[in-house]
């Protein structure tokens, strides 16, 4: 694995972010159009993007298949306690410590996960990055929703789940297991639209941090620290844990790069719907996306070169 190409990646996605910023500022983007195109990357491109993963066959059985969901269920087990422990640690008033659980436990995979995985892994990995996006999804529609609103009980929307994001994905299972040749003219379609994913993704991402005012940011010293533990610490201790179990490379690199990701745009969103912290939410997407352009590389050059 070539770290140079890595890290000419990142730069590239982070330069494409300061892209989306600038439009932003000059008003080509604005609230309203980052919520549209939003909706267009996870339900249009982002399924293609899963889709075109499997246009050929690739190698692996069931058994892969099972391992990854079975670790992702796993690793989402243990998260919400490592949140707990983060935000004891960090001193968090009480009022935000179920918004740090919840930014611990659910990193931006849906929208830098799927660009930053096929950049280092390559297009195989998406697919495998597609199963951990459906245990996310169960966990964040369900335990997500009880740590923001504060429910008295953990809660579960299936509708919620029927999105095309998890049915291209439940195909893409069934491609993958039944080695299904995919008609040349379906995964070139997919191709063509899944490649918006990436850049339109990082320019949403950057028009989404030009909102954030900067003065609120910079203040804020522990939400740096929590980014040090969250992007460097809490994935070099997942990789040392699940490199006794999975032997597979690319899969132990897809589960720990995923882990590393920077807070999720979800968190913003949930706060505006059920009353959370949405001005720490906000500044805590912007510090560990911007930390995310130089965190990933190392942790890749460290753990995978």
């Amino acid at each position: 694995m070539d770290i140079q190409v890595i890290i000419n990646q990142m730069v590239i996605l982070f330069l494409v972010m300061i892209v989306g910023y600038i439009a932003n500022k000059v008003k080509i983007l604005d609230k309203e159009l980052n919520q549209k195109l939003s909706s267009l990357v996870l339900n249009v491109t982002s399924p293609a993007l899963i889709l075109y993963s499997v246009s050929e066959p690739v190698e692996g059985d069931l058994n892969t298949v099972l391992q990854i969901f079975l670790l992702s269920v796993a690793v989402y087990v243990v998260l919400p306690f490592i949140g707990i422990f983060f935000a004891r640690i960090l001193k968090v008033a009480k009022e935000d410590r179920n918004l740090y659980q919840f930014m611990t436990i659910f990193s931006n995979i849906g929208f830098m996960g799927y660009p930053v995985i096929q950049a280092i892994f390559g297009k195989e990995a998406l697919f495998f990055a597609s199963i951990c996006n459906l245990v996310f999804n169960i966990f964040c529609f369900s335990y997500g929703v009880f740590l923001i609103s504060g429910a008295g009980k953990v809660s579960f929307d299936y509708k919620k789940l029927i999105n095309p994001g998890i049915i291209f994905s439940i195909i893409a299972v069934v491609i993958y297991l039944t080695k299904w040749q995919m008609p040349v003219i379906i995964g070139e379609t997919s191709d063509l639209v899944g490649s918006i994913t990436t850049p339109l993704a990082m320019m949403i991402i950057g028009s989404s941090l030009a909102e954030i005012p900067i003065k609120e940011v910079v203040s804020d010293i522990r939400i740096y620290i929590y980014t040090i533990i969250k992007q460097i610490i809490m994935p070099i201790l997942f990789w040392w844990v699940l490199k006794f179990i999975v032997h597979d490379a690319m899969v132990l690199g897809v589960l720990v790069v995923l882990i590393a990701m920077p807070v999720g745009t979800i968190a913003i969103m949930f706060c505006n719907q059920f009353g959370g912290n949405t001005s720490l939410a906000s500044k805590s997407i912007f510090i560990t996306t911007l930390a995310s352009v130089f965190t990933i590389p190392t942790l890749v050059y460290l753990l995978f070169a």
